[in-house]
C-alpha cells in the first residue's frame, strides 16, 4: 500500500504539474502552499529538494506510513514540504520538512 500511494502521489504531482491544472491554494495558519506549476519551477531551479526526496525524509522520521497527501507551502521564514502520513496504529500525523534543506522540522 505504502509502494502506491508514493507511486500514485508522485504521478499526480508530474500530471498536475504538467497540465499546469491545480486546485486554488488553501491558507495553513500564516502559510500558503504552492500550486504545482510554482512547485515544479522551484524544483527545476534547485531552490528546493525534490518532491520524492522529501517523502523519503517523511517516511525516515514517521517509519512504516502510508504518505497520504504532501504539498510545498510557505512558511514565515522559508518554504517547507507539508506531508502528512497515516501510521500503522491509525494516527494521522504531519511531518513539516524544510524544503531546501530537506530536514525534518517537526512531526506532529
Amino acid at each position: 500500500m505504502r509502494v502506491f500511494s508514493i507511486a500514485f502521489g508522485l504521478a499526480w504531482v508530474l500530471a498536475a504539474s504538467a497540465a499546469g491544472a491545480a486546485p486554488p491554494p488553501k491558507p495553513h495558519r500564516e502559510t500558503a502552499c504552492l500550486s504545482s506549476g510554482d512547485a515544479a519551477e522551484a524544483v527545476t531551479m534547485h531552490k528546493v529538494i525534490a518532491p520524492a526526496e522529501a517523502l523519503g525524509k517523511a517516511r525516515g522520521a514517521v517509519p512504516n506510513a502510508d504518505v497520504l497527501r504532501a504539498s510545498l507551502c510557505r512558511d514565515p521564514d522559508a518554504l517547507v514540504y507539508r506531508i502528512t502520513v497515516l501510521r500503522p496504529d491509525g494516527r494521522v500525523v504531519r511531518v513539516t520538512v524544510d524544503a531546501p534543506s530537506g530536514k525534518v522540522r517537526h512531526v506532529h
